[in-house]
């Protein structure tokens, strides 16, 4: 069975008359017999029954016809939804995102986006989470884009920076580095330290920073979310190296700048080399990195 058995039936059934179907369908009344007659046939059972000159739907087409406009009705769905996504100011992108850009950064860029022009018809999903599982969905195309850390030995991965995240040191409130105007990494040795696990994008970031500084730290444990982080270290847990997200403020710490001389932490919108860009995946993309290149972002 097949799309073009299904509409005209629908016409048919509709009209219960042969050459005013055929007329609708731009066909010829033996075409459409021809189609109803394979239906039937391949259904095992006859819709439409005679009535001298007439036809009409029998008990049987009755059954099978609402369950036959579902169907059209929900393909033409997708097929709206399909042309929706091959046009530039409209459709949904599936946006992943850290959690430290949660809380500022990405509603402040959604709103931006959605307020220029011509970008009001597009919509977005949010998924949040580490470096390693957003890659992961990216790779398995359950979001279309990814604004996250920048990953080595992914061939099949773009990385654009579009931001800027300073790092700082977080220690609880009255703790001996407390109140310092800045601190060097050597200055951590002492004190446990809550390293941020593996499947953070920061992890192998902060690593590199320790090993440029010759610092060797007791790791009190592995956290992988900031917020978590946070609150240990506000509990006296050890110290930490975190980016300086918003919400650091709410919590009983102390944020202190890095003495050492470090490279600029930068966050990146990550997209599948290979991937078939939809239009507004790509107006997104544009925006994104136009907005890096001006600084206003």
């Amino acid at each position: 069975m097949n799309l073009k058995q299904l509409q005209y039936f629908l016409k048919l059934a509709e009209t219960e008359h042969y050459r005013k179907a055929a007329e609708a369908l731009y066909i010829t009344e033996p075409s459409l017999n021809r189609a109803i007659r394979d239906m039937e046939k391949e259904l095992g059972i006859q819709l439409f029954e005679k009535r001298g000159r007439n036809i009409y739907l029998n008990k049987y087409g009755h059954l099978f016809l609402p369950y036959v406009k579902r169907s059209l009705q929900e393909l033409g769905r997708g097929v709206d939804l399909m042309k929706a996504y091959t046009r530039p100011d409209q459709g949904k992108i599936t946006l992943g995102f850290i959690y430290t850009m949660g809380y500022t950064m990405v509603p402040e860029m959604i709103t931006q986006f959605q307020a220029a022009k011509g970008n009001g018809g597009i919509t977005f999903d949010f998924h949040q989470g580490t470096t390693a599982a957003l890659i992961k969905e990216l790779k398995e195309e359950e979001i279309d884009v990814a604004l996250c850390s920048s990953v080595e030995n992914e061939p099949d991965v773009v990385f654009y920076p579009i931001a800027e995240e300073n790092l700082v040191v977080a220690v609880p409130k009255g703790h001996p580095l407390s109140n310092r105007g800045s601190v060097s990494l050597k200055e951590l040795e002492p004190y446990p330290f809550i390293a941020f696990g593996k499947n953070s994008g920061l992890s192998d970031i902060i690593q590199g920073l320790l090993e440029q500084a010759d610092v060797h730290l007791k790791v009190a444990c592995h956290v992988e979310e900031d917020n978590a982080m946070a609150g240990f270290v506000a509990a006296g847990y050890g110290v930490a190296i975190v980016p300086d997200f918003y919400t650091l403020q709410y919590y009983d710490l102390d944020r202190i700048p890095i003495a050492d001389p470090i490279e600029q932490r930068y966050l990146f919108l990550a997209m599948l080399r290979q991937a078939q860009v939809l239009p507004v995946v790509e107006r997104f993309r544009n925006f994104l990195l136009s907005r890096w290149q001006r600084g206003t972002l």
